[in-house]
This record gives C-alpha cells, structure tokens and sequence, in this order.
C-alpha cells in the first residue's frame, strides 16, 4: 500500500478528502460508460478501477514509478484497466485515441498547463470529451489562508476558463462543496433518486443550490456545444462513512475536553492561590530571616564591642596588678628593711638594759621620773 503523503489520495484514507476525490470519480462514471477512458495523475489506481467498472477501457497514467508498479499489482484482475507511466505534458497514448480524458486535482501540480491541454487535445478523437477539476483559489487558499506545497499554480475561475476556452470550443462548469443538508429516505427500499429542496425567502422550491463558494471546480469540455452531455446535479454518499456522525463525535469530544479544561482550570486556581500563599508564605519567613540576621549582626557587632572594652579593661586591670605588685614588692622589701632595723635596735637595747651602766644608773633615772 502506497503511504499517504498529501500530495496523493490513497482510499484507505478518511473524512472529507474521501468524499471528494471519490464522488469526482463516481459522478465521472456516467460519462465514461461504454468508452475508452485516459485517467491522468492516476495516482494509487483507485480512481482508474472504479471508471473501469463502465469503460470499455481506461488506461491509467502516473509520472511516478512506484505508483504505476503498485496500482498494476493491486487492479490486475481487471483485464480491460492497464498503467503507464508518463507524464501530463508527454502523454504515452496515441493520437485521437481517447473518447474520455479524466483529469482530477493535477493541474494545479504543473506550471505547464498549457502544455498539459494541448497534450490533452492530441490524444482525444475530434469528439471526445475532458473531465477536469482544478481548487478554486479563492476559497481553498485565499478564504483560508491556505497554501498546500504541493500546489505550483492555483487557479481563479477566470483564469481556469480562459486556459480551458484556448483548447476547447465548449465548457460546462460544476462546482463541488460540502453542504450541510436534511435527508428524508425511504426505510423499506432504497430510491433512485433525490429531489432537491431549496429554501429560500419565498419559501422551499424544487431547486439545486446556486453557490459561488466552491472549493473545486469541475469542468466537462468538448470541441463543440453540441459534443456536450447533459448532465445532472450530483449528490454522494458512502455508507457506513458519515461525516455528520464523526462531526458529532468530533463535538462530543471537544466538550469533553472543555469540560475537561474546565476542571484543570479550577485545579490550576486552586494550586495558583496555594502557590501564593505559600509565596507569601516564604516570602514573611525570607523577611523574619533578614531581619533576625540583622539583629543577630548588630548583637554580634555589640558582643564584639563589648568583648574589645573588657580586653581594653583587663588590660589595663593586668597593668595595675603589675604596678601594684610591683608597690607591694617595695614595701615588703621595705617592711624587711624596717623590721630588720628594729631588731638591730632592740638588741641593742637589750645589751644597753643588759649592760652595768645601765643597772648603775637605775637610781638616777627613778629620780628624773619624780621630779619630771
């Protein structure tokens, strides 16, 4: 299976680009009926197989190898479809060989579209008919503001009808668009048929819509107005692929994450305002901090002071020691001094007291004692 790159449709994909590129070739089918059919940009092959089921034969044609290879693999059981590869612009059919040139979303993909037509003309007989699609640029790109890389040169409808009138005689032109609509449907057996209802300010008539908002273009070509089949408007469903149903899915799953949004919101307000409060938290903490490391930095810078005075004090404490020290050093040396002198002294009032004068004079200093 070739993978899905965006620049190629492959059926196993999806939704919107599904319906498109498979009604485009459904609705081909009624023109293609009983006819040798060219599909050019082939791509995967899925188109091309679902012309052959009407065709005579269809010829599908890619510029790329692998695609041919694989489309060649994957359809061989249908004998009358067979692939080539080629180009848009070099074409490897033969002249007036073609009744129908189907061509789906690849003239965008060329800067030579001129070239692409005319290769187109070569190989259709002289009353063969184009089927071309081409975005409109407008609204695929411009509305949306969109660009596809893929895409080398969009078109506006102006410009896609003068291209076309250079090569063509005849144009009928159909626009393709997703509308969002109302089906009533018969429930014992399927019709044949639809009946469209346009309402409008009058009121509901039996009318298709007339839409100047097409995303796609699709054109029915021919030498001649008369070549020109008339071909009616064209609705298309797939069943078991409802796009309403997936858009509902779609919207019940975005209300589920709204609501799902909704709730981590409330968490994301709840954790905001703790996260405050804790900020506030911490930032009352940062400023009790501050401020006890500044009264711890002045009670240090006091202690300090403190501390220098009592060194200063027991300094000088220590110098008064010293000096007293060295005064009661003097005196104790002085008190020996004196106390030795005393002794000196009272021996030699013991030998004066001792001595026979002393005794002698005993009765003269009596006598002095009296008269004194």
């Amino acid at each position: 299976m070739l993978d899905f790159t965006g620049e190629r449709f492959i059926p196993t994909e999806s939704g919107e680009i599904r319906y498109e590129h498979m009604h485009r070739y459904c609705w081909a089918q009624s023109l293609c009926a009983g006819r040798d059919v060219l599909d050019i940009a082939c791509g995967e092959g899925y188109g091309s197989a679902l012309l052959a089921q009407v065709a005579r034969s269809v010829v599908g044609v890619d510029i790329s190898q692998e695609a041919v290879d694989h489309a060649a693999r994957n359809y061989e059981r249908l004998t009358h479809l067979r692939f080539a590869q080629g180009s848009a612009t070099a074409i490897p059919v033969e002249d007036s060989s073609i009744d129908v040139v189907v061509s789906f979303e690849t003239l965008e993909h060329l800067d030579e579209q001129e070239e692409m037509l005319a290769e187109i003309r070569r190989v259709l007989k002289p009353d063969g008919l184009l089927v071309i699609s081409s975005p409109n640029k407008k609204v695929y790109s411009d509305d949306r503001n969109y660009v596809n890389e893929f895409h080398v040169k969009e078109l506006y409808f102006d410009e896609l009808d003068a291209l076309l009138g250079r090569h063509f005689g005849a144009t009928r032109y159909f626009g393709q668009r997703f509308l969002t609509a109302s089906a009533l449907l018969p429930l014992e057996r399927a019709s044949t048929r639809y009946e469209a209802l346009l309402l409008g300010d009058a009121g509901a008539s039996a009318e298709t819509l007339l839409s100047h908002e097409n995303m796609y273009f699709v054109a029915v070509c021919a030498a001649s107005a008369h070549l020109l089949p008339v071909i009616s408007p064209n609705l298309f469903v797939e069943p078991g692929t409802d796009l309403y149903t997936e858009q509902q899915g779609v919207m019940r799953w975005a209300s589920g994450l709204d609501a799902e949004h909704r709730q981590l919101q409330q968490q994301h307000l709840a954790l905001q305002a703790e996260f405050d409060q804790r900020t506030a938290w911490a930032l009352e903490l940062d400023a009790r901090r501050q401020q006890l490391e500044a009264e711890s930095l002045e009670e240090r810078q006091r202690l300090h002071s403190e501390l220098g005075e009592a060194k200063r004090t027991l300094q000088s404490t220590q110098q008064k020691l010293q000096q007293a020290e060295a005064v009661a050093a003097q005196a104790r040396a002085g008190m020996a001094e004196a106390n030795a002198g005393m002794a000196e002294a009272r021996q030699a009032l013991a030998t004066m007291t001792n001595s026979r004068s002393w005794r002698l004079l005993a009765p003269v200093r009596w006598l002095a004692r009296r008269l004194a």
